[in-house]
């Protein structure tokens, strides 16, 4: 028999506690309740005729306080009812089960007998299918003796570890280091049974050494490569309970909710994974929870919620393995959806930030190249070949398998060069290969394509020269001829990427050369503005100098601020200023004030924004209304609190309460405390308190309640500062902050005389966190009663 699930369910009912365990023997699971009281109580089994229970009924005297919901697993359905006449739990059978009494507590009875048990404070139901599990029952004949049995209490003499020669073995005392430095080593290398057994015998040999947590984590994480989710949930669970600060319980937390998965107990997978995601949202484990939990979807039926965990661990995830590992999968799902277009998105990402991690799915990715190369995306399929031929060994049989498909792909995809240098490569380093032929004629194709006269022919025309003829007069025509083609056809990209090729070229007998490559500056610079490439367009007008009309100032000026480089766009700003235009100097005027703002030059700044607010003045322009918030952040930053409290009064006839301005309402708060005003403090508190309820968002919470009920105590409003920190009750808080809101709430109950009020406030903060200031606080609080 071998645990399966530890202790999964357990609901204290004041004295009585019940609480199941799940197990599994020889392959056949069941299931075992416990019930427990600190009185003895009475169970009583129905039979049917074939002598099976098919009722369980267990009576207490006392009605109890407070009940359970029905509990329903694969073996037990158990309910409970109260009465006048005492609390009865009734217990019936998905399949087969047995009642068996529990008179003895062998840690403190000295001696136990088998006898016919009426009552007890113990009492187990064993649930399962065909075969009673743990132990053979049977039926002492009539003959036989029943007498006590006497437990010793007194422990073997022990004498250690003991060397071949049966001498005790001397092991010092920082031996348990050394053990823990091999068992990270061995880790490391990959080598886990090694890390089991050395961190198993390290627990035994000194079970308080203080490498306890970690020589545990190392066995979670040992267990989790092993893919042994039944052993692994023994060690997590004991892990979660002793160590529930530790900063690893993120990863512990992933790898428990997927061994459930793994298992089959979806329930407790979602249990573990509800609380990896609360409580450590913030870990990269939360991402790595995430594609577990999209696994689990998969296996159980669900691609689409599947899907969704998946967006979200590559939403959130800022750790590159994590990222890649959803990503993949996605675009396999994509993929198999039929949208190759989304699924090779998600493979340039892989592609971009670690093509190292196809390598780690070698198999799938080789498969999804070809998949793409069928749905006419060649181009995708390069990368995944590229990052696998990358990782393979020249010796490997792959090599040359990989290194020809790349070269077909590239050639398919139209990047004919890169493609040459494959099958170059390829016919250099197999010229007895089994792909010789293939390769060869491949080659071939890039430069004898038959087709239509067009520009795309004359292309390949051109590149099969400059391939043949190389830096000979033919080549460099070749090549000249080329670039005026991709001019035309304005590919100004291509042409640059020649640039070097081209200035090689002779000015007298290819005069054009120069001017091409400026033209094609200018050209695809514009693109990346149209197009947003602000990156791409600020470092080609850097390197070729360019300057492009009027028209184009708004582009560039964008760019410059996403590129922070705020010295060009001050420049770009400076003509326009003089414009006789109001619109146009109102909207440049804006610019240079955001301009400055960022510059952390928020005199000129504030001096700008004047200067707009009177323009505004005359001429409505709405959209240019967010200059009271850069006057409001820039009062803030250089701590003029008259023109914050002005500009806040701004920002309200500008936008109304908006939730954008909760950071300024919230600094106007703080305002309000530092010039220890507190209709100030209670006039914004009230709004930052509004917009989150309106918004449901809490960024500013427990900090704007707790401000605005001490704001509220200060004027005696006692009342009102009781009501706004009652608000927290509904809202997620740290152990600490719930403390410090129960007592508070119980310091001003006492004041208005509310006692019982008072009393559970205090004793509410000491529950939440006892060793808090305020649990000490309201501890002292109730001895005053």
């Amino acid at each position: 028999m071998r645990l399966w699930i530890a202790l999964c369910l357990c609901l204290p009912l004041y004295a009585l506690e019940l609480s199941i365990q799940s197990g599994k023997e020889e392959g056949e699971k069941f299931s075992i309740l416990h019930l427990r009281d600190i009185s003895p109580f009475s169970c009583k089994a129905t039979n049917d005729e074939f002598g099976e229970a098919r009722r369980i009924e267990c009576y207490l005297p006392a009605s109890l306080k407070q009940t359970f919901s029905p509990i329903d697993n694969t073996y037990l359905k158990v309910s409970a009812v109260s009465s006048s006449n005492g609390y009865i739990i009734t217990v019936l059978p998905k399949a087969k089960m047995k009642l068996i009494p529990i008179p003895f507590n062998l840690s403190k009875d000295i001696q136990t007998y088998q006898a016919d048990i009426t009552t007890t404070d113990h009492w187990t139901v064993v649930g399962y299918k065909k075969t009673f599990p743990l132990l053979k029952p049977s039926v002492p004949p009539e003959s036989a003796i029943n007498f006590p049995v006497k437990l010793s209490k007194d422990s073997v003499p022990y004498v250690g570890g003991l060397d071949l020669k049966g001498n005790p073995i001397k092991i010092t005392r920082v031996q348990d280091v050394t053990d823990y430095m091999e068992m990270k080593k061995a880790y490391v290398a990959k080598d886990y049974d090694k890390v089991l057994d050395l961190a198993d015998n390290t627990l035994k040999s000194y079970p308080k050494t203080v490498f306890k947590n970690e020589l545990m984590l190392y066995q979670i994480r040992a267990l989790h490569e092993k893919e042994e989710p039944e052993k692994l949930l023994e060690i997590a669970k004991r892990f979660l309970r002793d160590y529930s600060a530790d900063p690893n319980v993120a990863e512990v937390l992933a790898y428990t909710a997927r061994a459930y998965g793994k298992i089959g107990q979806s329930i407790d997978a979602d249990y573990f994974f509800d609380r990896l995601f609360d409580e450590q949202s913030d870990s990269v484990f939360a991402s790595l929870g995430m594609v577990y939990k999209a696994e689990q979807l998969e296996a159980s039926g669900e691609p689409k919620k599947a899907l969704s965990f998946y967006q979200k661990a590559l939403a959130s995830s800022s750790d590159v393995a994590i990222a890649s590992k959803a990503a993949f999968r996605l675009a396999q799902m994509e993929l198999d959806g039929g949208n190759a277009q989304k699924a090779a998105q998600y493979i340039d990402k892989i592609a971009s930030a670690n093509p190292n991690y196809f390598d780690e799915v070698r198999e799938n990715a080789t498969q999804m190249a070809d998949t793409f190369v069928n749905r006419n995306d060649p181009k995708t399929a390069t990368k995944i070949t590229e990052g696998l031929l990358n990782k393979t060994d020249k010796k490997s049989p792959d090599h040359q398998v990989l290194l020809k498909n790349l070269g077909l792909q590239l050639a398919k995809a139209g990047k004919r060069s890169e493609a040459l240098k494959r099958f170059n490569e390829y016919l250099s380093t197999y010229k007895y290969g089994d792909y010789v032929e293939e390769v060869r004629r491949a080659k071939d194709g890039l430069f004898f394509d038959e087709g239509d006269q067009n520009s795309t022919s004359e292309i390949k025309k051109y590149n099969d020269l400059i391939e043949r003829y190389g830096d000979d007069s033919v080549g460099q025509k070749a090549l000249y001829k080329k670039a005026q083609l991709l001019v035309k056809e304005k590919k100004y990209k291509e042409v640059l990427d020649m640039e070097s090729d081209l200035y090689r070229l002779e000015s007298t007998e290819y005069p054009e050369t120069d001017g091409m490559i400026t033209k094609s500056a200018i050209g695809l610079e514009k693109e990346y503005l149209k197009a947003g490439k602000c990156t791409e367009a600020m470092k080609l007008q850097t390197m070729y100098r360019i300057k492009l009309l009027p028209q184009w100032d708004s582009l560039i000026f964008d760019c410059a601020i996403k590129t922070t480089q705020y010295d060009v766009a001050k420049k770009i700003v400076q003509p326009h200023l003089k414009s006789k235009s109001v619109s146009e100097r109102q909207n440049w005027l804006y610019r240079m004030v955001k301009t400055e703002f960022e510059l952390g030059e928020y005199k000129q700044a504030v001096k700008g924004g004047e200067e707009l607010i009177t323009l505004l003045g005359v001429e409505k322009n709405p959209p240019l209304n967010d200059i009271y918030r850069i006057m409001f952040d820039s009062a803030q930053r250089t701590g003029d609190a008259n023109a914050m409290i002005r500009q806040a009064k701004a920002i309200e006839t500008a936008f109304g309460t908006d939730f954008k301005d909760i950071e300024r309402y919230t600094q106007m708060v703080s305002l309000g405390l530092t010039r220890k005003d507190e209709a100030m403090v209670q006039t914004y508190g009230r709004k930052v308190v509004a917009l989150q309820e309106r918004t449901k968002t809490f960024t500013q919470s427990p900090y704007i309640e707790f401000t605005l009920a001490q704001s509220y105590q200060n004027l005696n409003k006692d009342k009102d500062a009781l009501n706004i920190l009652k608000t927290l009750s509904t809202k997620k808080l740290t152990n600490e902050k719930r403390s410090r809101q129960q007592y508070l709430i119980g310091a001003i109950a006492q004041k208005m005389g509310r006692t019982a009020e008072a009393k559970a406030a205090f004793n509410a903060s000491i529950k939440a966190d006892k060793n808090s200031a305020w649990g000490k606080l309201a501890k002292d609080a109730l001895g005053l009663f």
